[in-house]
């Protein structure tokens, strides 16, 4: 099977609408790396939260929590903005095609303990798993 996370945060990386935004903070997994404030920039955290595969076995769908963290509300709304605009809908290589899930919408939070704002979002993925 493919590492769902890593084919995810490779497209992310390979469209440019997102890195003028993030840069190489696009990371995989359950926690943001040591060492990250939103002062030096937008995040994205993202982690596959479960999914299906079609009959074949040959598509992955996992559903994919993102993080979208920033220094402001405001910012953090729009760099969550530009993670719609630039994966909504799209298709690439491996992505067969992507899309907010169906009855959800970002979200404003805020984290626990550093009180750092973030975006939460969800979308769903459709990756081909050869």
């Amino acid at each position: 099977m493919v590492d769902v996370e890593s084919v995810i945060r490779t497209y992310l990386v390979g469209i440019s609408k997102i890195t003028a935004v993030f840069g190489s903070r696009i990371y995989a997994g359950r926690n943001l790396p040591a060492g990250y404030e939103p002062r030096i920039g937008p995040a994205v955290l993202l982690a596959v939260r479960g999914g299906t595969m079609d009959y074949s076995s040959k598509v992955l769908e996992p559903s994919v929590q993102m993080r979208i963290y920033a220094e402001t509300e405001a910012k953090a709304r729009e760099s969550s903005g530009k993670i719609f605009d630039g994966i909504n809908e799209t298709r690439s290589r491996q992505i067969i095609y992507a899309r907010m899930e169906d009855g959800t919408i970002p979200v404003l939070m805020n984290e626990p303990v550093s009180n750092w704002p973030y975006m939460l979002a969800y979308y769903k993925f459709h990756i081909g798993n050869e």
